[in-house]
């Protein structure tokens, strides 16, 4: 089958129109090309090319230079404003090669002047035109790529910092509410303001975390997670994103099963879902979140290429919107794809997505009519055996007891490390507190290594904590560590941290997170 190439030409002289639809046709009766079929429309106006243009898709415009209504370069420069994604040839009556080099400049694919264009040349100007202007498209494509990376990095580079500093701020605001609710009788008037700013709090640190998943990938922790829960907990940030004039319906088994899974990158994967909803929802329209239990048998694996028989949590999220036709269904997973346009691209969104449920071994089947809405089913495996992720309780209630047991705080942000010292010393540690490496060396030197455990933030202003621990395990091999860090990018070193076994506390972090984390680092259950 001949591949068709629709061509609008704006040509005001009958004879030169009938020409080239003549050597067009010739070459259509397969004297040069029989893959080629050229359908040629000719208008006598520009203003009328640029109406046919708005009304009508075309691969490519033959534009005569001198018309009744405009005249040179202005006229080529009025129809690459308007249409700046179709490749122009200009066919102009005048030899000038000024002229010629400044409309190649201004973007014309060709200049072809009238009396030197036969059957041979038109054809294939043409044709070379739409290679040209691809290989263009594709170019600029590449360059939006990375831009668009580039502008994720920085973004990821800057949250990641002030995120840094903010934990810092809510480690130590945690904290010391903590304290304040310990030492202040709950039937004490007081007690209800300081609940509230805890609860603020941890919204605060909340929303810091959720919103960091969209700049930085995230190290994974895999814990036994109720699906249910993180729905709920994620509904109020969902309508501050979603909008006023979208209505949000949930649909969650109650029985559902759990699931082993990292938190974190789950809540990206809804939060990006949610935002594709929005975006094909432009005048409205409802939100569904479903859970459900679902068991796959292995005639329906052997129907769905990804699937597997087994037990499996089915999360969805289903919209009301424009929907995707069977093309853009085929891409919607790859990277920087987007029906969109350039500005409003969020990157790496759905292949982000893809990616996240990779990892936790499960997939996605994605139905969508165009005109009626599309469904995100996201299947993720069932915990291989039944257990509840414990409840952390808001204030710690255990007996702990340091027992006398020296501690090496190293912390640089004042706050943090005031609250984690009181937090310590009122449970029986002693502690000697560093806000650099420098002077966390010159402690331990001083006392011989007589410390049961070493806490150390990661990024210090003199040195890596991670560089400070093995200066440590030099003169004290096998002491007991502890990192603590409100980074959560490729600064934090996850890989080291995990191949090393070390215990991590990431911040903010609350007084019964600071004591569960120092006695499971002195005394780890094996």
């Amino acid at each position: 089958m001949k591949k068709v190439i629709k061509i609008l030409l704006i040509e005001d002289n009958d004879g030169d129109a009938r020409l080239i639809k003549t050597m067009l046709f010739d070459l259509d009766q397969g004297r040069l090309d029989d893959e080629v079929q050229f359908r040629l429309e000719t208008v006598q106006k520009l203003s009328a090319g640029l109406k046919r243009l708005k009304e009508s898709p075309f691969d490519i415009v033959l534009l005569d230079l001198f018309l009744p209504d405009s005249s040179g370069l202005n006229t080529f420069q009025k129809v690459m404003a308007d249409t700046p994604e179709l490749p122009v040839i200009v066919l102009s009556g005048l030899d000038d090669k000024k002229l010629a080099l400044q409309a190649v400049r201004d973007g014309a694919q060709d200049y072809l002047v009238k009396g030197h264009v036969d059957a041979h040349l038109l054809p294939r100007a043409i044709r070379y035109a739409l290679e040209r202007k691809k290989v263009e498209t594709e170019k600029h494509h590449i360059q939006d790529q990375l831009y668009q990376a580039q502008k994720m990095d920085a973004i990821g580079v800057l949250t990641g910092g002030i995120a840094h500093d903010f934990n810092n701020l809510m480690t130590a605001i945690l904290g010391f509410t903590d304290v304040l609710m310990m030492k202040i009788p709950a039937e004490s008037p007081l007690f209800p303001a300081l609940k509230q700013i805890r609860i603020a709090s941890g919204s605060a640190s909340d929303l810091t975390r959720q919103m960091l998943f969209f700049s930085r990938k995230q190290p994974m922790e895999f814990t036994s997670l109720n699906v249910n829960k993180l729905v709920e907990q994620l509904l109020k940030l969902l309508y501050r994103i979603i909008g006023e004039d979208i209505s949000i319906t949930m649909n969650l088994n109650r029985e559902i099963w759990q699931i082993n899974a990292d938190r974190g990158t789950l809540e990206q994967v809804l939060m990006n879902l949610a935002i594709n909803a929005r975006e094909a929802m432009q005048e409205g329209g409802k939100l569904t979140i479903s859970t459900a239990n679902i068991t796959l048998n292995n005639t329906y694996a052997k129907n769905h290429p990804e699937a597997r028989p087994g037990k499996f949590v089915r999360l969805s999220v289903s919209d009301t919107g424009t929907g995707m036709d069977p093309e853009t269904l085929n891409h919607i997973f790859e990277p920087f794809y987007s029906t969109k346009g350039p500005a409003n691209r969020n990157g790496l969104g759905l292949s982000v997505v893809y990616g996240v449920i990779k990892e936790h071994k499960g997939w996605i089947q994605v139905d969508s009519i165009p005109a009626e809405g599309t469904a995100f089913h996201i299947y993720l495996p069932v915990e291989s055996t039944k257990r509840e992720k414990p409840v952390k309780d808001t204030l710690i209630s255990a007996n702990h007891n340091g027992s006398g047991k020296r501690i090496l705080l190293v912390e640089d942000a004042e706050g943090v490390r005031e609250f984690a010292s009181f937090a310590l010393k009122e449970n029986g540690y002693i502690i000697d507190a560093a806000a650099t490496a420098s002077e966390a060396l010159s402690l331990f030197e001083k006392e011989k290594g007589a410390y049961d455990l070493a806490i150390s933030d990661i990024i210090l202003p003199d040195e890596n904590g991670i560089k400070l621990i093995n200066h440590l395990h030099e003169m004290k091999p096998g002491l007991p560590v502890l990192f603590c860090s409100g980074y959560t990018d490729q600064k934090l070193n996850w890989e080291t941290i995990r191949e090393s076994n070390y215990k991590f506390l990431q911040k903010p972090y609350s007084y019964s997170d600071l004591l569960r984390a120092v006695q499971s680092a002195i005394h780890p259950v094996h």
